[in-house]
């Protein structure tokens, strides 16, 4: 009977043991990385005061005048124009850049309208707004090119802007249409 209970301890003992190397295997099979990173792109489209223009034209004579300004103090997302129009068909073309001083390509992801509209459309590959009144009508061009390469690319937007005549509008003066373009840059 003794070498019996030998015999389980003995069985007993290697089971502890296989129990053991199984666990410190399992333990030690623990992968441990150590690492730092860094990213170093950097983000930064916008439209610059440089190279924006306006181009006034008209049908009836006297030349509209108008504006155009990029506030670069608050990044360049901005930008304002102004126009006065004196009769109907004038029409001032205004071209803005937009410049890519990031590391990262970028490529226009959506464009959208936004003003006191009567309707907006897509018209051969531009947009289209023309104001409540029906008086003044936006005609904006998509930016080209669509993608802008990192490190100073550049690409325009040309928006128009123009005086249009309407039946029974009578003596027209101080006309006013707000248009706000946005535009969804993303990375390429």
């Amino acid at each position: 009977m003794e070498s019996k209970h030998k015999n389980a301890l003995i069985v007993s003992l290697l089971a502890v043991v296989f129990i053991m190397a199984v666990g410190y295997a399992a333990f030690a099979q623990t992968l441990t990385i150590n690492s730092t990173s860094t990213i170093t792109s950097k983000w930064d489209v916008h439209m610059v005061q440089n190279g924006a223009k306006y181009t006034p034209t008209s049908t009836m004579g006297r030349t509209p005048t108008g504006s155009v300004t990029v506030d670069e103090e608050g990044g360049g997302l901005e930008a304002t124009f102004t126009a006065e129009f004196i009769s109907p068909g004038d029409k001032i073309t205004y071209t803005i850049p937009i410049v890519n001083a990031g590391t990262l390509d970028a490529k226009l992801n959506t464009i959208t309208l936004a003003s006191d509209t009567e309707g907006m459309q897509l018209d051969q590959g531009g947009l289209t707004a023309t104001t409540k009144d029906g008086n003044i009508k936006y005609t904006v061009q998509r930016p080209t090119p669509e993608t802008i390469t990192a490190n100073n690319g550049r690409a325009t937007i040309t928006i128009i802007a123009e005086f249009v005549d309407q039946e029974n509008q009578g003596n027209l003066q101080n006309l006013t249409a707000d248009l706000t373009i946005t535009m969804n840059y993303v990375q390429a």
